[in-house]
């Protein structure tokens, strides 16, 4: 867990937008969220391209998050066998199964991958924008979107400017410990200041105690 984060679930939240490279994972930020959730009986629709609905209950429940299905809906963006779709049918068909649900949460592992299934930036911009407005809706003080892009996006470049936090998540060197395998950056908009970054050093499900810095 982003434990560091704890206390701070006010100012994190909104449509996250979060850039990966190299082997560098968002995976402790969406365990963060989903904790959040889960303990204050928030709806949770996951959105994965890179694991199934077991993976995640594995990793869940070695975080110590209830995985409740009631409370949590789990969509891949690929059905076995469908790889004929195309872009804009897979943002349809994710849109409609989490409207239907009605979370206050929507995580993605990956959306990067509609690019891939030829869905242009503006086309996933405005996808990303729609599904947040439905969270935000439903649940305008919890609503979280989080979209992690793990290869070069221009729908995440037109997101980071129309987004309000993003992340950037870059493996770090040996100097910084055996423990830490990461390095994130946040940087934070809100009406009433300007962007504001802060950054943490994180492994797997853990954070390093004491590394939350300011970097403006």
């Amino acid at each position: 867990m982003l434990k560091i984060l704890k206390g701070q679930e006010d100012s994190i939240k909104g449509l996250i937008v979060c850039e990966e490279t190299g082997n560098a994972s968002s995976l402790p930020l969406a365990l963060h969220f989903l904790s959040i959730a889960s303990t204050s009986n928030q709806k949770v629709a996951i959105v994965s391209s890179k694991f199934t609905e077991t993976n995640y209950k594995l990793i869940c429940s070695k975080a110590g998050i209830r995985w409740n299905p009631s409370q949590i809906k789990f969509h891949e963006f690929l059905n076995a066998g469908k790889f004929d779709i195309s872009g804009n049918q897979l943002m349809e068909n994710v849109y409609q199964n989490v409207a239907d649900f009605n979370p206050s949460v929507v995580i993605f592992d990956d959306i990067s991958i509609l690019e891939l299934f030829d869905a242009t930036a503006v086309e996933v911009t405005v996808f990303v924008h729609t599904l947040y407005s439905v969270l935000a809706k439903n649940s305008p003080e919890n609503a979280i979107l989080l979209a992690p892009f793990s290869i070069t996006s221009t729908a995440k470049d037109l997101l980071r400017t129309r987004c309000h936090i993003y992340a950037q998540l870059t493996p770090v060197g040996h100097g910084f410990g055996k423990d830490a395998s990461a390095k994130m950056v946040l940087s934070t908009k809100s009406k009433s200041s300007p962007i504001t970054k802060k950054g943490i050093l994180i492994s797997g499900e853990r954070t390093i105690n004491g590394s939350w810095v300011s970097v403006n």
